[in-house]
């Protein structure tokens, strides 16, 4: 897989329709912030049961508010990158089969926790297995949650250590929308979800 002309072509894609991109980025930049916050201020030892209940009822809904949007997003993300995308509210809202998509999500999100249980690294491995499930779930409205699990399996096959490394090649924009108090991460941010798009339409075509 060449990661240089994914890249290139999810550059492409985030010049023609930025905003719809921004979207994307926004609402996973939203999710990460608050998720890393929650996480901070419950390190606070000096925190009263009532605050610590009050954080856990956050990142659950939190929780609750990734797995709704998660596969509308990669939706809109591959109609973005294919040229069908029309409007926002047809690329993430038309879907008939919000239950599957929720639950598949939280399976999957029980998967990798079990295997993190066993090492961290198996939890890592398993991560990127299932992390195509969204993208499956997206184009698909009759496949199953364990068809979409077993597929996306199968799509990864060979390209784990591949995808870990083309999160890695984002480390600099990473650094620098840190950098800049996240002003960069406006751009960097739909560059990665354009990329990761594009990687699963070069793995499933």
């Amino acid at each position: 897989m060449n990661r240089k002309t994914l890249k290139k072509q999810a550059k492409h894609d985030v010049r023609n329709n930025y905003l719809p991109w921004l979207l994307v980025a926004l609402i996973s930049i939203f999710i990460i912030f608050f998720q890393s916050y929650s996480q901070f201020d419950n390190y606070d030892s000096s925190s009263l049961i009532g605050k610590n209940t009050q954080i856990q009822i956050r990142i659950q809904w939190l929780n609750i508010f990734e797995l709704i949007f998660l596969v509308p997003l990669s939706r809109l993300a591959i109609h973005l990158s294919i040229g069908s995308f029309n409007n926002v509210k047809e690329s993430m809202f038309k879907n008939e089969r919000w239950l599957r998509d929720i639950g598949a999500m939280l399976l999957v999100g029980l998967y990798t926790f079990l295997w993190t249980l066993l090492l961290v690294i198996p939890g890592i491995v398993k991560a990127y297995s299932y992390s195509l499930v969204p993208y499956i779930l997206a184009e698909d409205d009759s496949i199953t949650i364990t068809q979409a699990i077993d597929l996306s399996q199968r799509l990864t096959d060979g390209y784990k250590w591949d995808l870990f490394v083309m999160d890695w090649s984002f480390i600099l924009w990473d650094l620098a929308a840190s950098l800049t108090f996240g002003l960069v991460a406006f751009y960097s941010v739909p560059y990665q979800k354009a990329t990761w798009t594009r990687y699963y339409l070069a793995l499933s075509r």
